[in-house]
């Protein structure tokens, strides 16, 4: 499960970092993006690459209720192809959710099944360079006419770096398969669904400040000594 992340960028960076001049929005760096909550999204929508804000817990097109978006903030890559609540998004609408690092929490020794004991710990590509999730989105039409944008991160196996930690990890894309996954085929996406390299993946632990989501500041990264 990937279930907060980090987009330590400002808003100039990001731009230059998927090719965009513009956008409908600003964006300020964040240390602990939540689920439910916003984040930019690249995405191809009707033949052009775009790049936009979108809640985190993916609401399908054809769903009665948006709140099933709770559930659906991750998508495993064995079985996306075949979910409803994902294999129309994997056919069309694949997208990049931009990052610099994420989060999982380890289960240390002396917890109990009645009270667990976790460190949070944070993991980053060549200590911080920032990366792209392999997500998917859609759209959903509220009952007042309003439309509600939202991705999932798909999720698979640990490389052995990451299983010390949790049992599984996001996929991560290189750079060089980005665009492949924007807009190859079923079988040529389903082809980059794997764990990242252990050469270029780092973790530590950081400050439990990282719990709440409410926290949202440079303190969520900073390693314990």
């Amino acid at each position: 499960m990937c279930g907060r992340f980090t987009l330590a960028l400002e808003h100039e960076r990001l731009l230059l970092q998927y090719g965009f001049t513009d956008v409908d929005f600003t964006f300020r760096p964040r240390y602990n993006i939540a689920p439910m909550q916003e984040s930019p999204v690249v995405a191809v929508d009707d033949g052009k690459r775009i790049m936009q804000l979108m809640r985190w817990g993916l609401v399908p097109s054809w769903s009665k209720d948006e709140t099933i978006g709770n559930r659906l903030i991750n998508a495993r890559a064995e079985t996306v192809r075949e979910k409803p609540s994902f294999r129309a998004s994997f056919k069309r609408r694949r997208c990049l959710v931009p990052a610099t690092g994420y989060f999982e929490w380890k289960e240390l020794p002396g917890s109990l099944p009645t009270k667990k004991l976790k460190a949070p710990m944070y993991f980053t590509i060549r200590e911080g360079e920032p990366f792209s999730f392999a997500g998917l989105w859609d759209t959903w039409e509220r009952f007042d006419g309003k439309r509600l944008a939202t991705f999932t991160i798909i999720t698979t196996e640990p490389s052995v770096l990451a299983a010390q930690v949790h049992n599984r990890m996001p996929v991560i894309l290189p750079k060089s398969e980005e665009s492949l996954w924007l807009e190859g085929d079923d079988e040529s996406a389903a082809g980059l669904l794997r764990s990242y390299p252990e050469t270029d993946l780092s973790v530590y632990e950081v400050s439990k400040v990282v719990n709440s989501p409410r926290n949202d500041s440079p303190e969520c990264i900073v390693r314990v000594a």
